[in-house]
């Protein structure tokens, strides 16, 4: 395995880990509703035993998960990424770059399964199929498991957003102030006029890793298509609503198959205690607590990421 380290970090992913992704990178576009293509990125492996789906966070992409597809790929994972609708290339609803909005919370679902059904599968073939979900991606891939109980052999909830986290707000005054925003076109806006990329500091950010926060902002400096930074109101009503529905003791009885959740013990984003509740349902589910923490555990310190991964591989590759 060639890890990527925080000394010279750019110039590693720059060098190192960009051409290899681009030898096997192949990028297109997945239509479930016409005229609304979902961006995908696919990346074979050379030998591969198995095939992992990425399942990206709010306001991210598939190209945040360069280095993950990268420790991927040299352990033998196939990998295909998507950008969420309203996120990175993928199609949009509204006009503002900078704000992410969804109608319903389930077309994430729907165009995840879609992906996966008529595309990742039937390249698969006899390959295993794995999931990997962070954060909002978390809560769109237990919902994925829960309408698709048959489709993944294994998955991996890192942060997942099992629960929202509004600081000082309670949820039940966040949920109704959205409501009521997201009602007609005005729910297409932030619930904060966005009219600009605002600068980012890593003292702010989520990552744990100063070296891969700086890159990935990079990336967005340098693509517009990559600033999304805000919700709209009605993306927050259904992120609540959907964080309500795939928590329900009912729904998770419907997954079967072995689950990792990865747990911060600094996340600002979302609500560990649902994390909690949610691992202590699940018939079959790992939940590794990692202190001192914050959210985006793939973007963490070299020693921390390597074991990170590690129990990843061994999960993956270990029975059900």
């Amino acid at each position: 395995m060639r890890w990527i380290t925080e000394a010279q970090y750019a110039e590693q992913m720059r060098d190192v880990a960009e051409p290899y992704l681009s030898e096997r990178r192949e990028a297109g576009f997945d239509e479930r509703v016409q005229g609304q293509p979902i961006y995908y990125e696919h990346y074979r492996a050379d030998a591969p035993k198995g095939v992992v789906v990425i399942s990206h966070g709010f306001t991210e992409s598939v190209t945040k998960f360069s280095e993950s597809i990268f420790y991927l790929l040299q352990a033998g994972y196939e990998v295909w990424g998507v950008d969420h609708r309203g996120h990175g290339r993928s199609y949009r609803a509204n006009d503002n770059l900078y704000v992410v909005h969804a109608d319903r919370f389930s077309d994430y679902v729907e165009d995840l399964l879609h992906l996966t059904q008529n595309r990742v599968k039937p390249a698969a073939g006899k390959l295993p199929l794995y999931l990997f979900c962070h954060s909002m991606g978390g809560c769109v891939g237990v919902w994925t498991l829960e309408q698709a109980p048959g489709l993944f052999q294994k998955a991996v909830l890192s942060s997942p957003m099992l629960g929202l986290s509004f600081g000082k707000i309670p949820l039940p005054v966040a949920h109704a102030f959205a409501t009521i925003k997201a009602i007609g076109e005005k729910g297409k806006e932030p619930l904060s006029p966005v009219t600009a990329f605002p600068k980012e500091s890593y003292e702010e950010s989520a990552a744990n890793s100063e070296p891969r926060f700086r890159w990935y902002y990079a990336q967005k400096l340098a693509n517009s298509r990559l600033q999304t930074c805000a919700a709209s109101a009605r993306w927050g009503r259904e992120a609540i609503r959907a964080c309500r529905r795939v928590t329900r003791e009912k729904e998770i009885a419907k997954i079967q198959i072995p689950l990792l959740l990865f747990q911060a013990e600094n996340d600002v984003f979302v609500v560990n205690a649902a994390q909690d509740e949610f691992a202590a349902k699940a018939k079959n589910c790992e939940l590794v607590k990692l202190p001192g923490m914050r959210h985006e555990l793939y973007m963490n310190g070299d020693e921390g990421l390597r074991q990170y991964w590690e129990k990843i591989f061994a999960f993956y590759e270990g029975g059900c």
